[in-house]
């Protein structure tokens, strides 16, 4: 599972990224988000960055940049988002329509995730190397995410989990874990955001080469 990522472009470059490699308009907010206020090394229960459609019954319309806790808090718990508990940076994609923490957002709140680099470590305990699995030519990668809002006591939060899937022999994460994000191309991200649309065509690893890493190697255990 992803426990850590990073993404470096501010707020202008992102609206580029998207639309280069989405087709996809970012808008651009005046105020406080223009100031780029999420963390670039991301890990759970962090502030991070994602976007959402401006309007749901339009999924390949406008999408707005939001920040919130990396750790999807669901709508239904009572108490204040710090007091969840449960690992929620993640939702396995076999069953994330199922929880009962990820199936109301499965069905109508998806989002985006924009990364420069997903971390994981090979080797033996205690002298771990850390790999950063980047898109080949650079750019920012797009992952399938879901989002909530949550209220209490007159506060509201916005969280975000990533969808994780299997990775396979052949996948450039293979080698790394056996679990990797749904990356989203831009035919793909069309899908995702439609929530009336069949997601499961989308599980499955990039194209061969699509991915690299940073050492390109896993240390044996």
């Amino acid at each position: 599972m992803c426990n850590l990522y990073t993404l470096d472009p501010n707020l202008i470059d992102l609206v580029e990224e998207f639309q280069r490699f989405l087709g996809l308009h970012l808008a651009t907010p005046a105020g406080e988000l223009s100031n780029t206020p999420w963390a670039k090394t991301v890990y759970p229960g962090y502030q991070g960055m994602f976007a959402r459609p401006m309007d749901l019954a339009d999924p390949g319309g406008a999408l707005e940049p939001v920040v919130g806790r990396w750790g999807l808090v669901p709508f239904f718990h009572k108490g204040e988002p710090k007091a969840w508990k449960s690992a929620t940076n993640n939702a396995r994609s076999e069953d994330m329509h199922e929880k009962a923490s990820f199936r109301d957002a499965v069905k109508s709140r998806r989002a985006i995730i924009p990364v420069t680099a997903i971390c994981e470590w090979t080797g033996p305990k205690g002298s771990k190397t850390k790999h950063l699995i980047t898109r080949a030519g650079g750019g920012t990668l797009f992952l399938a995410g879901l989002w909530s809002r949550h209220k209490w006591e007159g506060e509201e939060t916005l969280s975000y989990t990533m969808v994780m899937q299997a990775t396979a022999e052949g996948d450039d994460m293979f080698a790394f874990h056996n679990r990797q994000p749904v990356f989203l191309d831009r035919d793909g991200a069309q899908t995702w955001l439609d929530t009336s649309a069949d997601y499961r065509p989308l599980l499955m690893g990039p194209p061969g080469g699509a991915l690299v890493a940073d050492p390109p190697e896993p240390v044996a255990a």
